[in-house]
Parts: C-alpha cells; structure tokens; sequence
C-alpha cells in the first residue's frame, strides 16, 4: 500500500496495515515513548498514535487526514496520513532492494510509478527510537 506523509511517499505491506478511515482528533497523554504523546479512541479501542510526520521531520498535509492503522507487535497504533488516498500496488519481492534511511524503519526500497519509496516496517516502527533511548 502506498500513502503519503507531509507530501513524502511511503509504502507499507498490506498485511502490516489494519485499516485507514478519516482522522479523529486524538486524546493528548503524558508518554516517554518517542513519538507516541497521544491516544485515538475508536469505539470501545482505544489505541496509540505514533507520530510518523514528527518522526519524519515534516507535518500532514490535506484538509481531510486520514488514519492508518498499524497493526504494529505491540497492538494497534493509529498513524495520521496525508489526505491523499492510499493506493494499493503489485511488487515483485525481488524489486525490493536495501534502504539506508536511518530516519525510520524500513524493510526497504521499491521503485513506484519511477520513484523511490521506502517500505515502512509498521510492526516495528519506534524500535530503533526505543533501542536508542534505552542504550
């Protein structure tokens, strides 16, 4: 699936992805873990929201955001996405090459429509943060 952050494209595998539905205003809480300073309450689920755009270093962009959610090790996290809808795309494992993006995690890089886009790894997304900071 390919969504996009702050105008940045990203991918993520369909499987690591639970959903995406419009954005709702998010809780604020008090958390030490990096990037996680909120909660989304669906229904009875109430989940993390771990902020990719900060993460990223750039901000959402679009008048109507929407909510990925990440079916991440940990449980579910919400993600807030551009407005732009996500697309699904096709690749062949063997397309996927190495990444050296230290700013997130990543299971790699994948040529979309002739430009470069980093796999997110939604399942694991803040480890690298966390590790750091315990270290």
């Amino acid at each position: 699936m390919v969504f996009s952050v702050g105008g940045l494209k990203l991918a993520a595998r369909t499987e690591d992805v639970g959903g995406v539905s419009p954005w709702m205003e998010s809780i604020p809480v008090p958390s030490q873990t990096p990037f996680v300073h909120a909660m989304l309450k669906r229904g009875n689920h109430v989940m993390p929201v771990y902020d990719l755009a900060s993460r990223l270093s750039c901000q959402v962009q679009g008048d109507r955001l929407l909510c990925l959610e990440a079916r991440h090790l940990d449980g579910p996290m919400a993600i807030c996405i551009d407005a732009d809808v996500p697309t699904l795309e096709a690749v062949e494992p063997t397309a996927i090459r190495p990444n050296g993006r230290m700013d997130v995690e990543t299971l790699g890089m994948v040529t979309i429509g002739g430009e470069d886009v980093a796999i997110v790894a939604l399942q694991r997304l803040g480890r690298l943060r966390q590790d750091a900071v315990r270290s």
